[in-house]
């Protein structure tokens, strides 16, 4: 699609600070589509006018603009001795424990994330992060008790993706695993089909302002205090299983 221009070069890594000041609320948007003209990247520019509109600060980090670098290697590993972060997780980390939410946008490929998304998850989200921290859902600090939005694109329908399992699919083993196992508050996913070289232009812009709307609704809950109390909520209730289960 040709309805947005891509964000590269300063854009691409810098931080929108407009409004911040009145609110200081930061929305980080993850955008993985390496297409330049791609919908996704639309989705991006109109989530992010919509949070400066709002006087609410946003920081887009396109991956494929920035070079990011998917592979998790041996020495990351949290289970490695003396790990620590390599320079490029640190600088995405300190944007992370900087936001307020975190804003996933992506095509489904292959009925799953891009491997460049999964790639900043194994990376930078999970970063020093064990799989018995996962288990026993210890809390990611820097995420921890922090909203997930996610904005995924597919060229097939909705009712075709649901009759493959295709949407309760990922919604489990993406949007639920990540909620719950770093411990973030919420996960709300916003699922936008038929995205085609030559889409309606009217149906575009249709789904443009869905993506206005969420935005609407996350500075709203941000603003508040909405997704505190359910970060709260979501505290006491691991508070109360862990205590059921030591009983």
């Amino acid at each position: 699609m040709g309805t947005s221009k891509r964000m590269t070069g300063a854009n691409a890594m810098e931080s929108t600070t407009r409004g911040r000041a009145d609110t200081g609320f930061n929305h980080l948007v993850i955008l993985a589509n390496p297409a330049a003209d791609g919908f996704d990247h639309a989705i991006a520019t109109a989530y992010s006018q919509e949070v400066e509109r709002l006087h609410q600060s946003v920081h887009v980090r396109d991956l494929y603009a920035l070079g990011f670098d998917p592979v998790l290697r041996a020495d990351e590993r949290p289970t490695e001795p003396g790990w620590s972060p390599s320079p490029d997780v640190a600088a995405e980390l300190e944007l992370v424990r900087r936001c307020d939410i975190v804003v996933f946008i992506y095509p489904i490929w292959f009925g799953l994330p891009p491997a460049m998304l999964k790639g900043y998850v194994e990376r930078v989200l999970g970063a020093g992060y064990s799989f018995r921290d996962l288990q026993v859902a210890a809390g990611q600090p820097p995420v921890a008790g922090k909203p997930l939005l996610s904005f995924s694109t597919s060229g097939a329908s909705l009712p075709w993706l649901d009759e493959q399992g295709q949407v309760l699919s990922l919604k489990d083993i993406f949007d639920v695993y990540l909620w719950r196992g770093l411990g973030m508050s919420q996960a709300d996913h916003v699922r936008i089909d038929s995205v085609v070289p030559g889409m309606n232009a009217a149906y575009a812009a249709e789904q443009l302002e869905r993506v206005r709307a969420a935005a609407e609704k996350a500075c709203a809950n941000l603003a508040s205090g909405r997704y505190r109390e359910q970060a709260e909520a979501a505290v006491r209730r691991r508070a109360a299983s862990e205590q059921d289960h030591a009983s």
